[in-house]
């Protein structure tokens, strides 16, 4: 190579290579070549064709200079040249995608053929060392060639590949699995991956869960003796025959009036209705349609929470009490309190006290006949202890035979009942609900809290009763009546959350164990009411 001193007016500008790079500042250059001089020469064709060096050129004319130091190559002006002269240059994402797409160009496939030297064409090596070794191994750049002809628009993936670190493999596994998938069935995972919301790898996951649960579970979904989910309008429930006076509890918790978007289809949403008493009358109706289900001895209890507008209460949960009492022919019979400690202010800027409780409507079909069971954990000096989650010493001080590790569904359970000391307040805390994230990522909008039903199923229904949630969303209510080893009737509107809600009914089948329930009906009942619950 080399070396003069050239006039840069005898110098030849090729636009397609001075192109190539996004424009750049040369400000800050030209005050560096101005105090230092210009420390690289640029690099010319012997026709004088500029290769590399445009920013340098530029900045020393920014400076009023006639001459430039140049490096004479006896090579062409091509793209591939000015790319392997720019490994360490300053590049924006764009150009980045332009030198992978121009050197999978440069190195076409050749099937046995060798190189012009004689050597084995080794394509993969080549384009390996021209992308400075950042992407190796036959399988890498197969797939990242692929990802570069076919990607989504935008050059996503190749986007995100470089500027997010994303895996070449778990790019190429979206977009050769997943994408049409996702587009044919309008799930709008690859809106969210553009928009940012999600990354690749949640994406993967997203659609393949969506995908299987959809294909998995039709419109019913049935575990003999034990669960029954309906993919339906829960008005449709009243009128199946076999359901009919068989309910012991309903247990439910409606949407919230104006805060959340439940089906992805958003028509004729519950909690979407133009005033507060719309809301109130259509939920009270939509229990009134389960009303047949229920038993004479059965109870219905309602988890509602209010909802805000600058600070202001709606009184949701009055209204809907009143609402229940005309539409339905139930009888209220008390109210309970769900304390939740740290909850957050629903999408409000304005100040005001922060609401830390839910409510719990409670009604009966016959207040002469409803089913009660008094809880024991609160009464006199009765205090049972675990050690290690196991061990258990009644009030005399006599230590089980047996040592038992609860797994962490009781532990769970055990550990909700041992903070209930305040009457007529379920204490529960809030937390991100794991038994339905670890199905689907995505979850669902408002997930109740794991442990929320326990104490109403354990008061209102013994052992092989049936619990009924007309709006089960992701089926919390029918996870914990089995584990507490109650039967569980749910129906779901959303065919996304109906198949989430089948797989945790699935899951919660294998986490029971009898023998650990006993622990816990011995924490709730008190040894001396055991047998009439149980029976």
């Amino acid at each position: 190579m080399k070396t003069a001193i050239v006039k840069i007016s005898h110098l030849v500008e090729v636009p397609e290579l001075k192109q190539y790079y996004t424009p750049q500042s040369v400000e800050e250059l030209a005050t560096s070549i101005d105090v230092d001089g210009l420390k690289m020469p640029i690099i010319v064709t012997e026709k004088y064709e500029i290769i590399d060096g445009y920013r340098r050129v530029e900045a020393m004319l920014l400076l009023g200079k006639e001459y430039i130091d140049v490096w004479i190559d006896d090579v062409e002006p091509i793209i591939f040249e000015r790319i392997i002269r720019n490994m360490y240059r300053t590049k924006t994402t764009d150009d980045y995608v332009k030198e992978l797409k121009t050197v999978f160009v440069k190195y076409p496939k050749r099937m046995g053929k060798k190189s012009e030297d004689g050597e084995v064409y080794n394509r993969n090596e080549k384009i390996s060392k021209a992308l400075n070794k950042k992407y190796s191994g036959k399988d890498t750049i197969t797939k990242l060639e692929e990802i570069t002809k076919k990607d989504i628009e935008g050059n996503l993936l190749t986007k995100g590949i470089i500027e997010k670190n994303w895996k070449v493999e778990t790019c190429h596994e979206f977009l050769k699995e997943w994408l049409d998938i996702d587009l044919s069935n309008k799930y709008g995972y690859t809106e969210k991956l553009k928009s940012g919301e999600i990354n690749i790898k949640d994406a993967n996951n997203l659609v393949k869960t969506r995908y299987y649960l959809d294909n998995e579970y039709q419109d019913t979904f049935v575990i003999p003796e034990k669960a029954t989910n309906y993919n339906i309008d829960c008005v449709e429930l009243g009128k199946i025959e076999k359901h009919i006076n068989t309910v012991d509890l309903l247990f439910t918790s409606p949407p919230y009036f104006i805060l959340r978007n439940y089906l992805n289809e958003g028509e004729n949403q519950v909690g979407h209705e133009e005033t507060k008493e719309e809301y109130c009358t259509r939920i009270a109706k939509l229990i009134k349609a389960a009303v047949p289900t229920l038993k004479e001895t059965a109870n219905v209890i309602i988890n509602i929470g209010e909802t805000y507008d600058n600070g202001v209460g709606y009184g949701i949960p009055q209204l809907l009490k009143s609402s229940i009492e005309k539409e339905t022919g139930l009888i209220y019979k008390d109210q309970l309190l769900w304390s939740k400690p740290n909850p957050k202010p629903q999408n409000e800027t304005i100040k005001r006290p922060i609401n830390n409780v839910e409510y719990l409507l409670w009604f009966v079909v016959n207040p002469k006949k409803a089913k009660y069971n008094m809880l024991s954990y609160t009464i006199g000096d009765r205090v049972t202890k675990i050690s290690y989650g196991a061990k258990d010493v009644d009030k005399d001080g006599k230590i089980w035979d047996k040592n038992i590790s609860l797994t962490k569904p009781y532990q769970k359970i055990y550990s909700h009942i041992k903070e209930q000391d305040i009457a007529k307040i379920i204490e529960a805390k809030t937390g991100k609900n794991m038994d339905v994230y670890s199905i689907c990522k995505e979850g669902h909008p408002a997930i109740m809290c794991s442990v929320l039903p326990v104490v109403p199923i354990l008061m209102c229904t013994n052992e092989n009763d049936i619990v009924l949630d007309i709006f089960s969303g992701s089926n919390v209510v029918g996870r914990m009546s089995l584990l507490l080893n109650r039967k569980i009737l749910t129906t779901e509107l959303s065919k996304q959350y109906y198949n989430i809600g089948c797989k945790m009914l699935k899951n919660s089948i294998n986490d029971f164990n009898k023998e650990e329930l006993d622990i816990i009906n011995q924490i709730a009942y008190g040894e001396e009411n055991l047998v009439s619950i149980a029976a």
